[in-house]
């Protein structure tokens, strides 16, 4: 008895990673692999997410008549930076999320591309990204999402959610260092700094992006023609977003002064060694002159042909050293 024959994979051939599609209700149902969803269904709404590194999946978004140029070309150009454009019925932007990794919590970002429409949240990337997955996982628990908006609205808190984890992880970071400074035990301490420094100008460069983004949709007269609804999302993220600038501009700080510390405790530390050094470097001074000019080879040196020449050398370097510390304390160079 022959085997039944796979279904068609017709969502793989344009690039779809996978797909969902909505009912009246909110509820997700994964649509199979053999159909290719209707892009405006008449209930509900459906989410495609593509892989942008498939040229098919690049073709099948320039063969789309309802997309705006503006949007074609932003999903198709390899651009990422962050960005947000709207017409009167759609919105789509990039923003930045984290490159997903099994292994552990991963510090790379990729470029998240989207399209928000009223029945429709296309997305696509090119790296497997952390927010996209833990929205999947969501909706396979069987979690509702009322609308595309709510649904991109969902994904951009999971963005805000793996900074706001990261910002916890610098905090901490930032905690152990400083008390590592405060103890005079920092000899990692300018690495880790560093390696914070480095990781909360990545946060704040990502969250400064989509602050201005949201904030300039929002609140501006930018956002006036696009769909109300997408304004409103924008609003509410923004407040969030808002309260995770500031931890990271926080924590920016607090990495900036701990250096300085350390600068000034390292050039203290320095400075003493080199008191210690120049205090040694004079009381040597004289018995250095005092051993060289008896080491010159010529007549007339006293003690040549004494028995105790060299003793009363040294006791002479000796009391030179002597009389030198007298003058250092007098002076007050050296405290008393």
């Amino acid at each position: 008895m022959n085997a039944p024959a796979p279904l068609p994979d017709a969502q793989s051939s344009i690039g779809i990673i996978w797909a969902y599609r909505f009912d009246a209700d909110g509820t997700p149902s994964l649509i199979t692999r053999d159909t290719v969803p209707d892009v405006a269904p008449e209930t509900g709404f459906v989410w495609l997410h593509l892989d942008l590194v498939h040229s098919r999946a690049k073709d099948w978004i320039t063969q789309q008549p309802w997309l705006p140029a503006a949007a074609e070309d932003m999903f198709v150009s390899p651009e990422t930076h962050q960005r947000l454009d709207h017409s009167a019925g759609l919105v789509w932007g990039v923003s930045h999320d984290l490159v997903r990794d099994v292994a552990a919590d991963s510090d790379m970002v990729g470029p998240l591309y989207w399209i928000v429409g009223e029945r429709l949240l296309l997305t696509g990337r090119r790296e497997a990204l952390q927010s996209i997955r833990l929205a999947a996982d969501a909706l396979n628990r069987g979690e509702t999402v009322e609308g595309p908006v709510q649904l991109f609205e969902l994904i951009i808190e999971y963005i805000i959610d793996d900074v706001a984890r990261a910002v916890v992880r610098l905090m901490d970071e930032t905690d152990d260092v400083e008390d590592k400074v405060l103890a005079d035990s920092f000899d990692d301490a300018p690495a880790s700094v560093g390696a914070v420094r480095r990781m909360a100008v990545r946060l704040h460069r990502q969250l400064g992006g989509l602050h201005l983004l949201f904030r300039r949709f929002a609140e501006t007269s930018s956002g006036r023609k696009s769909p109300a609804e997408v304004k409103e999302a924008a609003a509410r993220l923004l407040q969030r977003i808002d309260g995770l600038h500031h931890d990271v501009q926080s924590v920016q700080d607090r990495a900036r002064l701990l250096q300085d510390e350390m600068t000034a405790r390292t050039a203290s530390q320095t400075n003493r060694q080199l008191y210690v050094l120049s205090i040694l470097t004079a009381l040597f001074m004289p018995a250095t002159f005092i051993t060289g000019l008896f080491g010159i080879n010529v007549k007339g040196l006293p003690w040549m042909e004494h028995d105790l020449g060299a003793l009363f050398v040294a006791l002479t370097c000796l009391a030179a050293a002597l009389l030198t510390l007298v003058m250092l304390r007098r002076r007050g160079v050296i405290g008393g």
